[in-house]
């Protein structure tokens, strides 16, 4: 597993009746909480005026009824947040609020930028100050030097992305306007919505849902939502020239299917949930097992156990079980919090495993931290075997995209082969969904993948700072036993 990115949401009521948009992102964020448990905020707009809230930790922990009912507005963006990038802490937390010279903004984004420190550097020669290490606050102060020279914030948007490069879902509020836009790769999602007369935008459908909404469709690659009292309006930031056309148009996180978003969110055309029942189904293919019960890694490996337990014709069941009050094991900031959280997190059934041929299936294996404790577990509890089913490829990259990812010399499967991961987790057997299997799982997607994690194709490119140290992984030594790890350049 990786670690989770962020979550937006925003809503503005067009009728200016409604004045309890605040509490609306509320219920909004709280269906987004699993992309991201550092901090949380809310920004509202009331009658022109936008006041801003933050607190670190859960969103419940910040955000009482006091505080709500103090947020008054027709409109609000907000934020729930993992630290990819930036230092963890209150100052790091979004939306971001700065006045300029035509007044208000705010800022939430998920996502990152690859040249922001370019940038930084550009704007502080310029004379910008900067208060924090966030992207967030790097786009804030584009868009404030960009209004100087535009007639509206829509055009600022515009010559901004000309000039940024990375992956971004961004929902941002002026006080007469909120605004969405994705980045001209797609690579991060973005959906709207309406409910009566308030328009939605959030980083799931699932959040759309949760408040009572409508979904109406994705944001498209480069697209600019502008919502207003006059209504609703869409711009593209980049040329049509600039756009690969067809099917495959758009380059969308696969990782978000395999682990990021919640089972009941549908993105750009597909399923979540279906999605990973047919990743199960399709690893049941290609890398079969004589099993007495599959069961799944909770939660996110849980879609495909059932999927993987129907095409192979073995009973499903519940091995396992998870403590919901212990945060997600990845989305915790340091090795010993991961270690100590899944000693807590976890627990095996043992008269559903004793005796028994198990084969479990998880989403992904990234250090192995988890994976091990979790076989361990089941060995002790009396399952005779234990085989591990990944549902996805293994991750041979970090993501430069808005995920906090381990280095490629914390990644298993750049320094060990698959037998040597297989001896070190203590499976009786490992195997893992290949990448074409996991781009069918898909179905219904009406866009292409980004797929830099697991092969090194990265559509927006990488980080200078970062072309000269990320080593090209030889997967075919990955897969052969006889190779002494994959860290080998081709």
């Amino acid at each position: 597993m990786f670690h989770d990115e962020c979550g937006v949401f925003a809503a503005l009521d067009v009728s200016g009746r409604r004045m309890d948009a605040s509490r609306l992102a509320w219920y909004g964020l709280f269906a987004l909480q699993h992309r991201g448990q550092d901090s949380a905020g809310i920004a509202v707009n009331n009658s022109g005026t936008i006041m801003c809230q933050r607190s670190q930790g859960l969103l419940v922990e910040g955000f009482d009824e006091v505080v709500l009912n103090m947020m008054q507005g027709h409109a609000a963006i907000g934020h729930v947040r993992y630290p990819s990038q930036g230092d963890p802490g209150i100052e790091n937390a979004q939306p971001m609020l700065i006045k300029y010279r035509a007044g208000q903004m705010a800022l939430a984004m998920n996502g990152s930028l690859n040249n922001s420190e370019e940038l930084r550097l550009d704007l502080q020669e310029k004379g910008a100050i900067f208060q924090t290490s966030s992207d967030a606050e790097v786009m804030l102060s584009l868009l404030a030097r960009n209004r100087i020279v535009t007639d509206n914030i829509e055009d600022s948007v515009k010559m901004m992305i000309d000039s940024i490069r990375g992956a971004y879902s961004v929902v941002m509020m002026t006080p007469g306007k909120v605004l969405g836009f994705r980045d001209p790769n797609g690579i991060r999602p973005l959906c709207l919505g309406r409910l009566d007369d308030i328009y939605i935008l959030a980083s799931e459908s699932c959040a759309i849902d949760s408040v009572g909404g409508e979904f109406i469709r994705d944001v498209k690659p480069g697209e600019l939502i502008s919502i207003s009292a006059s209504g609703i309006n869409s711009i593209m930031t980049v040329s049509p020239e600039d756009m690969k056309p067809g099917p495959n148009a758009g380059k969308l996180c696969l990782f978000e299917f395999v682990y990021f978003a919640r089972p009941d969110s549908t993105i750009d055309g597909s399923n979540v949930y279906a999605a990973r029942d047919k990743a199960g189904r399709l690893l049941a293919r290609q890398a079969p097992c004589e099993a007495d019960l599959v069961i799944g890694a909770p939660d996110s490996g849980l879609a495909a156990a059932i999927g993987y337990a129907a095409e192979a014709g073995i009973p499903y069941g519940q091995g396992l079980l998870k403590n919901r009050y212990v945060g997600r094991t990845f989305i915790q900031p340091t090795q010993l919090q991961r270690e100590l959280t899944v000693a807590m997190k976890f627990a095996a059934l043992t008269e559903a495993v004793k005796g028994k041929r198990i084969v479990m299936i998880d989403d992904s294996i990234v250090r192995g931290t988890t994976t091990r404790h979790i076989i361990r577990l089941l060995k002790k509890a009396g399952a005779l075997e234990v085989h591990l089913r990944i549902a996805s490829p293994p991750v041979f990259y970090p993501c430069f995209y808005g995920v906090d990812t381990p280095s490629q010399n914390e990644l298993s499967a750049c320094n060990m082969n698959q037998e040597e991961i297989r001896e070190m987790i203590d499976a009786d057997s490992l195997a893992f969904l290949s990448l074409e299997g996991l781009k069918a799982s898909t179905s219904g997607l009406k866009c292409g993948h980004c797929t830099g994690c697991f092969n090194g194709v990265f559509p927006a490119g990488v980080p200078h700072n970062q072309e000269s140290v990320l080593r090209k992984i030889n997967q075919d030594d990955f897969f052969n036993s006889n190779s002494a790890g994959a860290d080998k350049n081709v």
